[in-house]
């Protein structure tokens, strides 16, 4: 059994952050003459005995080498000597060799070894064997002059809320910036964790950057020559700005290690640089309201995305800021029908859109310090429900809150617009005889009802003063469709049902059944399906049958053309699959003697912006015999 040389090595930066000297050689050596300057060495503090090592003095040392042993990512090394050591029971000399410093982003450079110190091990019996444990952390004055051989630059920080207690603040990124004289350098970021704490790694390359890089990069001012960036911090809380440091509360020339403690009393929210505007529809699609809007028929207009009616409630994307020339800001939507998509809104015929037809809505979000340690930072939604503490229209307007800590929303929902409000629902009653399917429905109580066309446009203004009204946004007219169908006929005359709130109204039969007194009637040697589909997006109308076949058969039904809006409709029989030109229509008589159900798909082409309506689906079974 040998001896084992085990523990844990790591480097100071901060007296609470500290790095494992992962990357790095522990390596282990006799001493040669065991003399009084041993002896002295041996007793000495670590902080005194660091030195680095020239190749000579390594290669001196060479031939008293023990044994070596790599440091794992969490500082930990352990060798065995075996029978080396056994010849050998004095003191031992501990060097390191790092090839790379722990974070490191610049670029790999020679290894450099440095000593430690020499100790008298005090081995231990155990039964993995007799074992010396000894663990070290190197002071940060020299392991940050050892990081900065490796143009290893870092910060090691805590944010706390310095009005409650110094209660560590989680969840905030940090960003550390240089001031320059030329532009700014971002160093770097990192988001605070559950303790607060955060840490910044980086090389010089970041902060010495002039208008002649890459060829030329220094530390700008100059001078001093050779000297650390200027440091400030700024913060953000879920991606918006928290007013903080400015360029002027700079810590100057810093050097390779960089500790902080950063106070946060309240949260201010940066204010927006970017205008109050309307852009798009819907936070998913993102339909933008000029570029990807038909002005032939009010639809999308996107690859992959296109021919698209609205409906429902849509969301109405863009920006918000507190202020309109330094004073609070209120904004509202007017919305304008026209008689055709490609019609110009007359500048007098708009109507604002008032607050019963705006679901409650988050513009924006509180974003406050609790003073709680386990939930220090909340973020508070602010809707529009005119329910206190949140948003009280004013009139047809929507204040912006004026206080610090408000985050606005930015290129996300600034309102949702429930479109139903601007058309009304119609509802069409579908109900006839279930031997009406696959015949035309439209008729004067039924009548076509066709896409609306809606233009919206949002203002803005200085709160109450109305010389100061702008506009920040207007559509095209876009097509709104918002139609339900009742009494909808389902599964023919086999199981008939009845169905009301339909996105579409979608029925299916088959003729040979309709005589049936019962709707069991069999299928012998004729199959003709009726099939009925209205809505005025109709994208798609499809058959389908599902059952049994004999070995080689394929059947089914012939593609089903799109008839002029509204509705689809007409009757087929199964085809030999695939389709032949001529169809060749397939024999029922072949049909295995067995259950069947034949199914009705029709799919329509409206959105919300977010999300679109599933397929419409009748189905009818049948038995052959």
């Amino acid at each position: 059994m040998g001896f084992i040389l085990k523990g844990n090595l790591t480097g100071e930066i901060c007296k609470d952050c500290k790095e494992p000297l992962f990357g790095s050689i522990v390596r282990f050596y006799r001493v040669e003459n065991l003399d009084i300057d041993v002896v002295t060495q041996v007793s000495a503090n670590p902080k005194d005995t660091l030195q680095i090592l020239g190749e000579k003095q390594i290669k001196a040392k060479s031939k008293l080498l023990l044994a070596e042993a790599e440091i794992d990512e969490k500082g930990n090394y352990e060798i065995e000597l075996k029978g080396k050591y056994a010849e050998y029971d004095g003191p031992i000399m501990i060097d390191i060799v790092t090839k790379r410093v722990y974070n490191q982003k610049s670029k790999d450079r020679d290894s450099i070894q440095f000593t430690l110190t020499t100790l008298q091990p005090r081995w231990r019996q155990t039964e993995q064997g007799v074992v010396f444990y000894w663990k070290h952390c190197i002071n940060s004055r020299f392991w940050c002059r050892i990081r900065e051989l490796f143009d290893a630059w870092v910060i090691c920080g805590v944010l706390l809320d310095c009005k409650n207690d110094n209660i560590p603040i989680p969840g905030v990124k940090v960003i550390a910036m240089d001031d320059d004289w030329i532009h700014d350098d971002e160093l770097g970021s990192d988001t605070t964790n559950s303790n607060g704490h955060f840490r910044i790694d980086y090389s010089s390359k970041d902060f010495k950057q002039t208008f002649l890089s890459p060829l030329i990069n220094i530390e700008t001012p100059f001078p001093p020559f050779n000297s650390g960036p200027d440091v400030y911090f700024k913060l953000e809380y879920n991606g918006s700005s928290i007013e903080f440091e400015k360029p002027s509360d700079k810590r100057n020339n810093v050097g390779p290690c960089l500790c902080v403690r950063l106070c946060l009393e309240e949260i201010v929210i940066t204010e927006i640089p970017i205008p109050a505007s309307f852009t798009n529809i819907g936070l998913t699609r993102r339909i933008k309201i000029q570029d990807e809007i038909n002005t032939a028929n009010g639809k999308t207009l996107r690859a992959g995305f296109n021919e698209y009616a609205f409906y429902n409630t849509i969301n109405l994307i863009g920006t918000i800021t507190q202020k309109l020339n330094g004073n609070q800001m209120e904004y509202m939507f007017e919305y304008q029908e026209v008689g055709a998509p490609n019609n110009i809104p007359i500048s007098g015929g708009w109507l604002p859109v008032t607050p019963d037809m705006i679901p409650p809505t988050t513009i924006g979000n509180h974003i406050t310090l609790t003073g709680d340690p386990s939930n220090p930072v909340l973020k508070t939604p602010y809707i529009t429900d005119g329910i206190a503490p949140d948003i009280n229209f004013n009139g047809n307007w929507i204040p912006v809150p004026e206080e610090s800590n408000f985050e606005p929303h930015q290129d996300t929902t600034i309102l949702k617009l429930n479109t139903v409000s601007l058309t009304n629902l119609t509802s069409l009653n579908m109900a006839s005889p279930t031997s009406d399917i696959g015949t035309a429905t439209v008729s004067a109580g039924r009548p076509h009802t066709r896409n609306r066309y809606f233009a919206i446009r949002m203002k803005q203004r200085e709160l109450n003063n109305i010389a100061t009204e702008v506009i920040a946004g207007t559509s095209k007219p876009i097509a709104i469709f918002n139609v339900e169908y009742n009494n909808v006929n389902k599964h023919g005359n086999w199981a008939p049902d009845i169905k009301n709130n339909q996105r579409a109204s979608v029925s299916v039969n088959i003729d040979e059944i309709v005589s049936a007194t019962t709707g069991c009637n069999k299928i012998t040697n004729a199959l003709h399906v009726k099939y009925h589909a209205r809505n005025e997006n109709l994208s798609s109308v499809s058959l389908s049958i599902t059952g049994p076949k004999k070995p080689g058969q394929n059947f089914g039904f012939a593609a089903i053309p799109l008839m002029l809006a509204p509705e689809t409709y007409g009757s087929a029989q199964l085809i030999n699959l695939p389709e032949s030109n001529p169809i060749s229509l397939f024999d029922v008589n072949d049909l295995l003697p067995c259950a069947y159900t034949v199914h009705l798909s029709a799919k329509v082409k409206l959105t919300t912006g977010d999300g679109e309506p599933g397929p419409i689906q009748d189905f009818i079974s049948f038995c052959k015999v």
